[in-house]
């Protein structure tokens, strides 16, 4: 069995694991799914947004038999990527 390389987040830089740093391109808003940068939500919860060390979704795509873009569109994402209120 081989290992999983997971990567340090392609726009800013962190480690796996890592909330990622203000303006990164790649961090996805936890309280409505969009890119981070582009939203200024509040709610937003960093830790639950943090870089898992692959591109956000493709997993959770590639689970569903999807591609990212049909990922997105059929708005799959939602489920995933968007933090439940408790």
């Amino acid at each position: 069995m081989s290992k999983l390389k997971l990567n340090a987040c392609p726009d800013c830089g962190v480690e796996a694991g890592q909330p990622h740093k203000s303006g990164c391109d790649v961090e996805r808003c936890s309280a409505c799914g969009r890119q981070r940068f582009e939203c200024g939500r509040e709610g937003h919860d960093p830790l639950f947004a943090r870089w898992t060390g692959i591109w956000p979704g493709r997993a959770e795509a590639i689970l569903l038999g999807m591609d990212l873009n049909e990922f997105y569109a059929s708005g799959a994402y939602k489920s995933f990527l968007i933090k439940p209120k408790s």
